[in-house]
């Protein structure tokens, strides 16, 4: 700092700021001292006199002068620990993105006499500057420049060493939440990882500032995870993706790239990518130490070496998983009426209720979940405070809702059921927003066929939904079993897009417009009617004798497990999902079907239909107690 500069910073003359700091200044007001004694504090301002006069030996000091050290990590920690290893001391200074504050902290290290700096000028015109510096043979260290010679983090390096990982992890449909670091720097590394294993760009898949548009791209584009440059948002994704119920890192992984002193905290929350600012600050010190003692400039650029902490939100994208099953049914809230009989006309009696989540599309995906597969519902509920009850049982047993629509013009779908002493039910059904479930809806979640084995379908919500989910599983090459119900006649077009189909025999005899089959002969023959139409395959069953199947090659009887029953109302239910869970595990569709009447039987033998759906830990154990030959059928 000069004395002119001075001069014009107190708006005095070069003469003025001479006679106050030479103790000349009889003649100038008490204000104009202060003024420029004030000024000369803040600038470390030394009179060249004095100046000369002062030892030019080394002082082993360094000055750090960057503008926030709360956005750099353990950078400092870095460059103290690196410089003590050399008997140096460090005098940091943070500038505050202000020139004058910086300004002023350039004045005080030259004063200081420092050996070397590591500076990050506030804006370009700042760099000129650095004559300060030189005026005083300091060494200087330049950061985020934009020059040849200058060290930066690579942030591009960073997010390209995170999205390979991703990419190792095989998913390819990932996205992008850069909405800090250096987003342009991170956008570019993203792009350039995807080109490397040849996968598209989409910048439809970068998801914005506004959080409420996160889940709504991530569903729509089928999206399996996330780069996220802020640990904030890293932890507001989480939260919403546990609000839609989607399993970290089952369905979602998250990957968040922060500083190497938040990393450690959020060792228990996230699988973070530290970005390595001590290592950064070691390399910095290092190349200043190497001016200042050896005369050494030789610009070696800093590598960010990384690697993710954790596992903890990474793994593979489902689809490179064991296939889901995708269930597109009825979600209704049953009100369950214990009787000893059904009352006769113009009689009264008395009943125990119970009120429970339900609808055939809520029992199947619960009965496949208890199967230990992972299993997607897709499906209407209403606008009414019990679907809370809904939630909260698929929650409880991780079913994925994002298919799940609210219609808030609509009441969720009831059923009344009546149980009698006997275990025989009727059922009575308010459809309500099944109702209004569209091929629309179905369509625009296409994408949650994409990676499933077998589609389950029901006939309680509306057919023209089911009739575009078997087309759209068709396309997908996802198996489909459909379950006939409350309906008196199908199309042509969604029994050829059927592989299984599975009435009752009450429902059967609907179908075919004929009396219920109780010989073999009849059952033969309205089976026929449905393979003729299309299906690949018809499983009649037939409440305690077993059930029928005829496809191209058999048409056999199969009998019921033995066991007593309760409540029959849910047995249709775990025989489908326990059907379609054992033919993904590999068993052959003889196995799998003895294997159903098994879970059948136990759901039957309780009371209820969800808390009666067995799991497979306590349905293995009673097969491999009865029947262990049959578990090896695979």
């Amino acid at each position: 700092m000069t004395i002119n500069e001075i001069a014009r910073l107190a708006d005095v003359s070069i003469s003025t700021v001479s006679k106050i700091m030479n103790h000349k200044d009889q003649n100038i007001t008490a204000g104009t001292r202060e003024k420029v004694l004030q000024i000369a504090k803040e600038y470390n301002y030394v009179p060249y006199a004095s100046a000369r006069s002062a030892s030019v030996s080394k002082t082993f000091l360094l000055g750090v002068l960057i503008p926030d050290f709360s956005q750099c990590g353990r950078l400092l920690e870095g460059i103290l620990d690196r410089a003590a290893r050399q008997g140096y001391r460090v005098i940091p200074c943070s500038s505050q993105g202000n020139a004058e504050t910086e300004l002023k902290h350039i004045s005080a290290l030259c004063r200081a006499k420092v050996d070397g700096v590591i500076w990050e000028p506030v804006c370009t015109e700042s760099l000129s500057r650095q004559r300060y510096f030189e005026e005083e043979s300091i060494c200087v260290t330049r950061l985020c420049t934009g020059t040849k010679d200058c060290f930066f983090m690579d942030y591009n390096a960073i997010v390209f060493r995170g999205a390979e990982e991703l990419i190792r992890l095989k998913h390819t449909q990932f996205s992008l939440l850069a909405n800090s670091l250096n987003p342009a720097d991170a956008l570019a590394g993203f792009r350039s990882a995807l080109f490397s294993h040849q996968i598209p760009f989409d910048p439809d898949r970068i998801l914005g500032q506004d959080s409420r548009d996160w889940i709504p791209k991530i569903k729509s584009l089928g999206l399996t995870g996330a780069i996220c440059t802020d640990y904030r948002d890293a932890l507001e994704l989480l939260a919403l993706l546990k609000q839609y119920q989607y399993q970290v890192p089952g369905d979602f992984s998250v990957l968040a790239v922060t500083d190497d002193r938040t990393a450690p905290v959020l060792a228990g929350c996230v699988s973070t990518l530290a970005v390595p600012f001590y290592s950064f600050g070691m390399h910095l010190c290092a190349h200043l130490l190497g001016q200042c003692e050896q005369h050494i400039a030789q610009y070696v650029p800093f590598v960010p070496d990384c690697s993710p902490d954790s596992s903890l939100t990474l793994d593979m994208p489902p689809s490179v998983k064991l296939p889901h099953i995708i269930v597109v049914g009825s979600l209704n809230i049953d009100t369950t009426l214990n009787i000893g009989r059904l009352p006769k006309p113009g009689e009264t009696i008395t009943a125990r209720q119970t009120i429970t989540p339900g609808g055939k599309g809520t029992n199947q995906a619960v009965g496949v979940a208890k199967l230990n597969h992972k299993v997607t519902l897709l499906g209407n509920v209403g606008n009414d405070l019990e679907t809370g009850l809904i939630y909260s049982c698929l929650k409880e047993y991780g079913i994925d809702i994002t298919g799940i629509q609210k219609d808030k013009s609509a009441d969720t779908g009831r059923a009344y059921i009546q149980v009698q002493d006997s275990g025989e039910s009727t059922i009575t059904l308010l459809t309500g927003a099944n109702g209004t479930l569209t091929a629309r809806t179905v369509e625009e979640n296409n994408h949650l066929f994409s990676h499933c084995a077998y589609c389950l379908l029901q006939t309680e919500v509306a057919v023209e939904a089911i009739e575009a989910a078997a087309a759209i599983a068709r396309r997908h090459g996802v198996k489909t079993i459909l379950k006939p119900s409350s309906v008196s006649r199908l199309s042509d077009g969604l029994l050829q897009n059927t592989d299984i189909f599975l009435p009752n025999r009450a429902e059967m005899a609907i179908i075919c417009n004929e009396a219920p089959a109780f010989s073999s002969e009849a059952l033969n023959r309205q089976a026929d009617r449905i393979l003729e139409k299309g299906a690949g395959a018809v499983i009649i069953t037939l409440g305690e004798d077993g059930c029928f199947l005829k496809d191209a090659d058999h048409s056999m009887l199969f009998p019921a497990a033995d066991f007593a029953p309760m409540d029959k109302t849910g047995g249709s239910d775990a025989f489908i999902s326990a059907l379609a869970s054992y033919l993904l595990y590999g068993y052959g569709l003889h196995a799998a079907i003895r294997i159903a009447h098994c879970a059948a039987g136990f759901c039957i033998s309780r009371q209820g239909i969800v808390p009666a759906l067995i799991d497979q830990t306590s349905l293995e154990k009673y097969i491999h107690n009865t029947c262990p030959e049959l578990l090896e059928k695979r």
